[in-house]
């Protein structure tokens, strides 16, 4: 089984030690691939070029998008290509900031059973958190992009042909016209595809879109989720911004000495860890002062008209 299992991630040159580190994590006996957007970097992994791939429309892609809607369209064309391969009958994607803690067996199983793999980004009802609230999560999309796992089928190629052609130029992030470069478009999956498993194991794909309703605790020489799941893989793209808020989810959530322990081994291979798209961010962006100050201004002149004593006596 492990040697029909292919795994890839998609970077930037920028972010390979990111994938680097993921490579560590990963059992040795599983083929791993880079799949590279851009320039190449220097390294020992297995790199495989986007450019380089057998899809006409890709010259058009890398005109179209920027890096981070680049990198997210990639995905099903690395998918598909490497499904293809003589001898591959499963494969599966990791972003490349995931780590992997536990076993790999269930991922294997899942995997040779479902055509179609995914994670919801939360499992269970809440109002709001730090993060977002529910209504933020339905125009965001349900289901993660940090992880799929596909087997070689008619209908996982259906899906990935299908995938491929909304990314090709609705990739973009564009929450006002139904786009959020790749994540979006799978909320159809489950209506579209047969054979899919949206598995909610709380232990897989824990990030920060979903601290708030884990916490992780080191047991018995182990992490757990909730005290009832061992932590299985975690993603840390979302958990490298240095704000206050994003801190302040990591240390109620448990997860301060797991992150501080990745820093650790990315120092292996950068002395400065880059930079990488973080959705929270980009629908959270801080205000300027100005900006701050209008709303401040604004705010005031509000109050004092809602408090004024002639407006109480009209209103009344």
């Amino acid at each position: 089984m492990a040697g029909k299992t292919l795994i890839f991630t998609v970077c930037t040159a920028e972010h390979y030690p990111f994938a680097q580190a993921l490579a560590d994590s990963l059992p040795k006996e599983l083929t791993f691939k880079v799949g590279m957007v851009g320039e190449v970097a220097a390294g020992e992994l297995d790199v495989v070029q986007f450019r380089e791939l057998p899809f006409e429309v890709i010259p058009e892609m890398h005109q179209r998008y920027d890096k981070p809607a680049l990198l997210a369209a990639a995905k099903p064309f690395f998918a598909r290509y490497f499904l293809q391969q003589n001898g591959i009958e499963n494969v599966i994607y990791f972003d490349p900031t995931t780590f992997i803690f536990g076993g790999f067996d269930d991922i294997l199983q899942k995997s040779t059973t479902y055509d179609i793999v995914l994670t919801p980004r939360l499992t269970r009802k809440f109002g709001k958190s730090t993060y977002g609230d529910e209504k933020m999560f339905l125009n965001t999309g349900m289901y993660d992009n940090g992880f799929f796992a596909v087997r070689k089928s008619q209908n996982t190629f259906h899906f990935l042909e299908w995938w491929q052609q909304r990314l090709t130029d609705r990739a973009y992030l564009d929450l006002c016209n139904g786009m959020n470069h790749d994540q979006l478009w799978l909320n159809y999956v489950p209506i579209l595809f047969e054979n899919n498993c949206i598995y909610k194991n709380i232990g897989w794909n824990v990030g920060m879109q979903n601290l708030h309703e884990r916490v992780l605790t080191f047991k018995d020489n182990k992490w757990v989720v909730n005290l009832s799941e061992p932590l299985l893989f975690f993603n840390f793209k979302e958990c490298l911004e240095e704000g206050t808020e994003v801190k302040k989810m990591i240390k109620d959530s448990g997860a301060t000495k797991l992150l501080s322990g990745y820093k650790e081994r990315l120092k292996q291979y950068t002395a400065v860890i880059p930079p990488v798209f973080s959705l929270r961010k980009s629908l959270h962006s801080p205000d300027s002062a100005f900006r701050k100050g209008l709303k401040d201004t604004l705010r005031t002149i509000v109050d004092t008209i809602t408090y004024f004593p002639i407006y109480h006596k009209i209103s009344k």
